[in-house]
């Protein structure tokens, strides 16, 4: 017998243990052959196809043409795929070679700036892996928003949200690192 989507998502909706349980260790089992060997990475990329898996069972896109553990498969696959050519195709800039004041600056700018690159740096590092990849594709890759949003298969008007919600995240770390 067959388990259909409502049979999952009910499932998955009573929060029943034993279920999420098994299917994320067969998310995370098929994440690590595609090679996820990085911790965070791996959660991450767990996180994604979980929630993927769910907004495809709503949407009813799973129609038992195949076993849910090959449906989940292809799910999981795609993901990092995906993830792996969006992080090889974002431009990789270092900090520390940005020049942020005039040739003709002081001594004390000089170190004012220095401050400020090390400041960057730290928020950059600290903002949550998805502000990181809209930033690269961005800022550091120097694309519009439209572009981005084509390299990361996001609508435009959803990588402007998001940018948003990480410039505010942005500030204040910013804040908190600066005092």
């Amino acid at each position: 017998m067959t388990i259909t989507a409502e049979e999952l998502l009910g499932r998955i909706r009573k929060n029943d243990k034993q279920f999420l349980d098994e299917l994320m260790l067969i998310i995370r089992r098929i994440a690590i052959k595609w090679s996820w060997t990085d911790q965070v990475g791996l959660d991450d990329v767990c996180q994604d196809c979980f929630i993927k898996v769910t907004e495809n069972l709503r949407q009813g896109k799973y129609r038992q043409q195949a076993s849910f553990k090959t449906y989940v498969y292809a799910i999981v696959r795609n993901t990092c795929i995906d993830n792996y050519k969006a992080s090889r195709m974002a431009d990789v800039v270092d900090v520390e070679k940005v020049t942020l004041v005039d040739q003709g600056s002081t001594g004390e700018e000089d170190l004012i700036s220095k401050e400020e690159r090390q400041t960057a740096a730290r928020v950059l590092l600290a903002l949550p892996r998805e502000c990181r990849k809209l930033w690269q594709a961005i800022f550091f890759g120097k694309r519009t928003y439209r572009e981005a949003a084509e390299l990361l298969r996001l609508t435009e008007g959803t990588v402007k949200r998001k940018m948003w919600e990480c410039r505010q995240a942005a500030r204040k770390m910013v804040e908190r690192f600066e005092k």
